[in-house]
């Protein structure tokens, strides 16, 4: 296993500079927990996270959470930080989101040289927004490039310092006839401009919205291929494949699932029947229900769980992820969407005329699970691409 002290030499760094830090999680979950409880509403209004909670994620420093110690962070462990994503969600879904995308998005620092990531995570407020995928356009320029373009999904862009994009290089110009380079990059928010998109059903609180930037300079050393070329700093997190990405926001529906199982518990230990019926807690199909729920989730979570973790565990021990871990881990993902959107119907079935109201968690659970599957990496394409590696086929996506 690569230890702090090793990743800190192999960085170039003296060691005495590498300042141990630990990240009390427990108090992080509570106090996260509670402040979501109470403004979750006012993240749908404002339609992006609210200022009390994104002041807590700077209190708490999560977003180094995950990164290693020579870059201000405490080497948090993977899986304990998706427990925490999946805890939040239990009660809200857009605070976990914001929490999963803001941390987990730590992973683009990595691929930078060492100097530039440090410098760009060297105070709490360094947390990371936007899309990797290339919607944007590269023009070789001398040192660089030039990119112009428009993305989307740009969860927690108010609260960000950064912005990371993807951008396309022409063929013609990027491999003198070869196909077309996917690249990546990092800039400051400031320079972009940040447009007013974010009108829809689900993950309200999330502000999800697009961005655009015309002409910006991208010197050639800090642009990168997230999850297809080799990191720059060692640390072990670094080495996770994009299958991570998916087991977090993944990590988001289960949450939403056992939230709306333990509502449906709430309600039915208070809720009376009509008069000739049972009692909710009584009735045939809710016992069905909740129990089934809760299945759902717990298995798709255990089995995310082993999956990452059988990831981590190479990584750890430095070797090679395989293509049969990526692969269990991708359908995984899916699997967990997929069956925590159908623990979160059978509870609302379970809860009736209920599960209309504000009042009640279901109708939230309902919007936000769904949302959440619009994820292009919890979206049936995905499981396809297990299946073809499956088969002996290639994956299409190329960070699968």
């Amino acid at each position: 296993m690569t230890s702090k002290f090793q990743s800190s030499l192999a960085a170039g760094l003296n060691p005495a500079d590498v300042v141990e830090r630990t990240f009390d999680l427990e108090a992080i979950r509570t106090e996260l927990a509670d402040l979501a409880a109470v403004h979750r509403e006012q993240g749908d209004t404002l339609r992006r996270l609210p200022p009390a909670l994104a002041e807590a994620f700077l209190r708490h420093d999560v977003y180094r959470m995950l990164l290693p110690s020579d870059l201000g962070g405490a080497a948090v462990d993977p899986l304990d930080y998706l427990q925490l994503v999946a805890d939040i969600a239990r009660v809200d879904g857009s605070t976990a989101w914001s929490l999963a995308i803001g941390i987990g998005s730590a992973l683009y620092v990595g691929y930078l040289p060492p100097e530039h990531g440090r410098a760009m995570v060297a105070e709490r407020a360094c947390g990371i927004a936007g899309a990797y995928a290339p919607f944007g356009r590269g023009d070789v320029a001398d040192g660089g490039y030039r990119v112009s373009g428009r993305w989307g999904w740009a969860s927690g862009i108010d609260q960000a310092r950064w912005v990371v994009f993807g951008f396309s290089v022409p063929a013609d110009e990027a491999t003198e006839g070869g196909p077309a380079e996917v690249r990546q990059a990092l800039a400051p928010r400031d320079a972009f401009r940040i447009l007013d998109t974010w009108h829809v059903s689900g993950m309200r609180g999330t502000g999800s919205t697009e961005y655009e930037v015309e002409n910006l300079f991208v010197p050639a050393e800090t642009s990168f291929r997230v999850f297809v070329s080799q990191p720059c700093h060692p640390a072990p997190f670094f080495r996770l494949p994009g299958a991570f990405f998916a087991a977090a926001v993944a990590s988001v529906t289960i949450g939403i699932a056992l939230g709306t199982v333990d509502g449906l518990k709430r309600l039915a230990s208070g809720k009376r029947g009509f008069p000739g019926r049972p009692a909710l807690r009584d009735q045939a199909f809710a016992q069905y229900a909740v129990a089934k729920a809760q299945a759902l989730a717990e298995s798709a979570s255990a089995y995310l769980r082993h999956a990452m973790g059988d990831i981590w565990h190479n990584i750890l021990i430095d070797e090679a992820v395989t293509l049969d871990q990526r692969t269990r881990a991708r359908r995984a993902a899916v699997h967990a969407a997929e069956a925590a959107a159908g623990a979160v119907d059978l509870c609302c079935r379970a809860a009736g005329g209920h599960a209309l109201f504000q009042s009640q968690p279901f109708e939230r659970a309902l919007r936000d699970v769904r949302a959440a599957m619009a994820q292009i990496v919890l979206q049936p394409n995905a499981m396809e691409d297990a299946g073809r590696a499956a088969f002996g086929l290639d994956p299409v996506s190329p960070a699968f």
